[in-house]
């Protein structure tokens, strides 16, 4: 009977969960302030491509590498240095190079202009809690930790905000969220019917794919890990895209000049 008193006593707290809706809500805050301190970053990005042709055979693929190299002020710049595992031509990498010197002398408002241009393409992300409906499916363990499983339809008669809010009535998903951190750890989402973006400038086809994956860096920050794509896009009805992307990131390091100027901050702060 002691064991079963003590059962009942925790039974609530076992089998408590939060609200999804809340829980997605504070994940998408949270994400934005990892995404901001992403920029602080240096990292090495990969991105294959692939064009399929109709019977699913590659047509034409290309494997890029970018050296991302942080300019401060929530600012970055993909610097090519190879396609198809050859280095760049001398040419294309000293245009690469005047680009950055270019980004480089910018003044702060100018790079802080730069970032609230990006911040607002990505406003739409703002809307996924209250454009879809959230089930928690339960917790999985992943190496980042105990994470929920919340399941994603589309919230009926949700009115989007956004020109790319527009592709949520049309998509369904899974979410992975940390629970300590309540972060992202992965998104997995389908098209389930066609959608289009404007006046038919662009279509994302059914059946379209993409899986998002972070990951937690030895300082507790959350980076980008890996985006899967499998798409089929129409731009401007004639031309028809049908792609495989895999965009990796690695190697995350902080440069010193930007330690340097977050422990001055610190400083600064206390």
């Amino acid at each position: 009977m002691r064991c079963a008193g003590v059962f009942f006593l925790f039974f609530p707290v076992l089998f408590a969960q939060p609200d999804p809706r809340e829980l997605v809500r504070q994940s998408i805050q949270n994400g934005e302030r990892a995404w901001r301190d992403s920029f602080s970053y240096a990292c090495v990005e990969r991105d294959v491509t692939r064009r399929l042709g109709e019977s699913g055979r590659v047509k034409v693929s290309s494997d890029d590498v970018y050296q991302v190299i942080p300019l401060g002020y929530h600012t970055s710049f993909s610097e090519l240095v190879s396609h198809d595992g050859e280095p760049i031509p001398k040419e294309q990498l000293a245009k690469e190079r005047k680009e950055l010197a270019r980004l480089e002398a910018e003044s702060p408002a100018e790079k802080e202009r730069r970032f609230e241009k990006e911040r607002e393409e990505r406003a739409y992300m703002l809307e996924v809690p209250d454009a879809f409906d959230f089930t928690i499916a339960g917790v999985e363990n992943l190496p980042t930790g105990p994470a929920w499983v919340v399941d994603a339809v589309p919230h009926a008669g949700y009115q989007a905000r956004s020109r790319y809010g527009r592709m949520f009535r049309a998509m369904k998903g899974r979410l992975w969220i940390d629970q300590k951190d309540v972060q992202w750890v992965k998104a997995d989402a389908v098209a389930m019917e066609d959608v289009s973006f404007g006046f038919f400038v662009a279509r994302l086809a059914k059946g379209s794919h993409i899986v998002l994956e972070q990951q937690k860096l030895p300082d507790g920050s959350w980076v980008p890990k890996d985006i899967q794509a499998r798409a089929n896009a129409r731009l401007f009805v004639f031309f028809n895209h049908n792609f495989e992307e895999n965009i990796s990131y690695s190697d995350y390091r902080k440069p010193a000049a930007a330690v340097a100027a977050t422990h001055s901050a610190d400083r600064t702060a206390h």
